[in-house]
């Protein structure tokens, strides 16, 4: 899982983006080198071996490339419906129904251990790494090491790049070689470092392995999501569903905001609670025009990610965990809406 960094943009190829970007200026080797040795002595006292930092630190070089997908992004932004064409499209569907029937039997025992509907699980699959068939290639201590040096986020990529040196000097990963999205993130979950340490999961037994273990990912991916403390995972209830807004939406949507929200942007944005009931009683209906479900013993909360202009939904505390993994409303609803197509 990587924290990707929430926009509605959707990215365009490499190539696209850096045509738009000057050239970042690069930091001469004087500059380079002072701060890579500053930060292999810190390294060093975390408790990461001498051997385990000369090997991968010693001839690490920054690289632009990096750098500018990291800063340069397209103008123009686009809407739900565009992100969602690009993001559960039928070849995605079609690819998460045929995981689904596939590792039935691994599924489901994986779903009860976590407590977590299979559907969910291979619907992060099918948006991280289209199922593991995109998973990066790009050197992840050279990604990691770039960005920990780039003062766009620095403290944020150096805490990767000491989990990653950690995952290397634990031999963690299959045959030592470490690679993923150029922003960290590794395996078929797009795990970052730190997430990796903290929730990667050995289901068979053979180590870790969340780039060639469909075992491990799942279970990987399922330990994430239900591990919340604060926001245990419902088995129970779904993500959310579209909704039909009443007419008088624009007078009161204001009314529904979040007094003092904390969290992530996507979980701030998020309404007031309210119940099933209370929805239903402002005139919310399905999308289909029927009466939302009668359930009061479950939180609800409306978003609206394109504002009052777009679609709109009613969604869950599960909705909240599928945040954690990208705090983005448009990836959170893409997983939801793909889960609902491969449950089907």
């Amino acid at each position: 899982m990587f924290l990707r960094f929430i926009v509605i943009t959707i990215f365009v190829s490499f190539n696209l983006q850096a045509a738009d970007c000057e050239k970042p200026k690069m930091p001469s080797d004087e500059v380079w080198n002072s701060w890579l040795e500053d930060t292999k002595l810190e390294a060093i006292q975390l408790g990461i071996t001498k051997k385990t930092v000369i090997k991968y630190l010693n001839n690490v070089k920054p690289q632009s490339k990096i750098i500018m997908r990291d800063r340069c992004q397209p103008e123009s932004t686009i809407t739900l419906d565009e992100y969602l064409y690009y993001r559960v499209d039928k070849s995605r569907i079609v690819a998460g129904n045929n995981m689904l029937k596939e590792h039935k039997e691994l599924l489901d025992e994986i779903s009860n251990h976590f407590k977590i509907q299979p559907r969910f699980i291979v619907s992060i699959l099918g948006m991280e790494s289209f199922y593991g068939r995109n998973q990066g290639k790009v050197d992840t201590i050279k990604a990691v090491t770039t960005l920990a040096f780039d003062r766009r986020r620095s403290n944020f990529y150096k805490k990767q790049l000491f989990a990653a040196l950690e995952i290397l000097d634990n031999n963690l990963v299959p045959n030592g070689q470490l690679k993923g999205s150029w922003g960290g993130a590794v395996g078929m979950t797009q795990m970052i470092p730190t997430t990796f340490l903290e929730t990667a999961y050995d289901w068979d037994g053979g180590g870790i392995d969340i780039w060639n273990s469909f075992a491990d990912a799942f279970a990987s991916t399922a330990n994430y999501l239900t591990s919340l403390d604060k926001n245990p995972w419902s088995i129970n209830s779904t993500w959310g569903r579209e909704v039909l807004p009443p007419k008088n939406i624009a007078s009161i949507y204001k009314s529904f905001e979040q007094i003092n929200p904390k969290g992530c942007g996507a979980v701030k944005r998020r309404s007031q609670p309210k119940t099933l009931s209370e929805w239903t009683d402002l005139g919310f209906t399905k999308i289909n025009g029927d009466p939302l479900p009668e359930r009061n013993d479950l939180e609800a909360r409306l978003i609206a990610p394109d504002g009052l202009n777009g679609r709109m939904f009613i969604v869950y505390p599960n909705y909240k965990n599928i945040l954690y993994y990208n705090c983005s409303s448009y990836y959170a609803v893409s997983v939801g809406l793909l889960s609902d197509k491969i449950s089907n």
